[in-house]
């Protein structure tokens, strides 16, 4: 449900946007990663407001990881990637620029634990909204230019009432699936005898990254490959910011994370987003050596993962 309910939504909305004769380059940096990582929001949410607040965090922090080492890694191992250095910095340092910020907004709470707390939620949520209205003013068409649209025999094929209607059936499938991911997730979690925030930063973070996945495959079968490097930078700004700030300020009471999650994951998290932009500066192109690269990166993360949950458990 989430996943055909994500393809749906934003097939729908990439419509909706054509029939307002928005600019292409703004459906492709905005509105398509606003779209892909609806899942995501859906899912931290629901977790947030139905007190699984590591669910939520974990599934933020873990899909910006899996959209990296993951499904742009795999991105390039099947179809190697030019990177224009134009259109790649600005969004890149944005989304090193919120990781750093995510990381220093937890504060030390009792027990050794972290948490994230109503105002860091809306300081997060205001400069993604921020970067959204930055990222519109700075590819706007200036005054007399005609905007990059799409051609009127190439326009949406589905009229304004049916992409309407397919955005709302879109999102009530992702928001019904969602649901039933976050409780799931945490039944699965208890059983393993695992805490929620690992099955977000895994099982749950891979799944609402699968509209990512296959919004990258469609644009690699099409021949244009470089759209989802900018689809997964741009999700991944939404997921940090956008994501985290909406479930921290849903939740009733602040986001907990352990002093090992926090002090493993979100540097891995840093961590990749400095390899992929290293990766992208040598030879502005992204190769499938580089794509193993990721993969190998995303490898090691959860293998770590998985030692640092041994460790833990041991120790108590």
């Amino acid at each position: 449900m989430v996943i055909k309910g994500g393809d749906v939504f934003v097939a729908a909305s990439v419509a909706i946007a054509r029939h307002a004769r928005i600019p292409n380059v703004v459906i492709g940096s905005t509105l398509v990663s606003l779209a892909t990582t609806s899942p995501e929001l859906a899912v931290s949410a629901t977790a947030s407001l139905r007190g699984n607040p590591g669910l939520a965090i974990g599934n933020a922090v873990g899909s910006a990881i899996a959209n990296i080492g993951l499904i742009l890694g795999l991105l390039c191992v099947l179809k190697p990637m030019n990177v224009l250095a134009r259109d790649f910095r600005v969004p890149s340092l944005s989304m090193l620029a919120g990781g750093v910020l995510l990381f220093f907004l937890p504060q030390a709470a009792e027990g050794g634990a972290y948490e994230l707390r109503g105002w860091a939620g809306i300081v997060l949520l205001l400069v993604g909204v921020g970067y959204l209205a930055a990222d519109y003013l700075r590819h706007r068409p200036r005054p007399g230019e005609v905007p990059e649209t799409v051609a009127e025999s190439e326009r949406a094929t589905m009229g304004l009432a049916k992409s309407v209607a397919l955005f709302v059936f879109g999102a009530a499938l992702v928001i019904v699936g969602s649901r039933l991911l976050s409780d799931n997730g945490v039944i699965l979690a208890r059983r393993l005898g695992v805490p929620p925030m690992i099955i977000g930063l895994t099982l749950v973070a891979v799944g609402t990254s699968l509209p990512e996945l296959v919004t990258a495959i469609s644009a690699a079968r099409k021949g244009v490959p470089e759209l989802s490097l900018g689809n997964v930078v741009g999700a991944n700004i939404m997921n940090i910011t956008l994501v985290t700030g909406t479930a921290t300020v849903l939740s009733a009471k602040p986001l907990a994370m352990s002093r090992g999650i926090r002090f493993y994951n979100f540097p891995a998290m840093l961590a990749i987003f400095v390899l992929l932009m290293a990766l992208a500066r040598t030879g502005r192109r992204l190769t499938r050596k580089e794509g193993w690269c990721l993969i190998s990166f995303y490898a090691l993360y959860l293998v770590g993962l998985i030692l640092l949950r041994t460790v833990a458990k041991g120790a108590t």
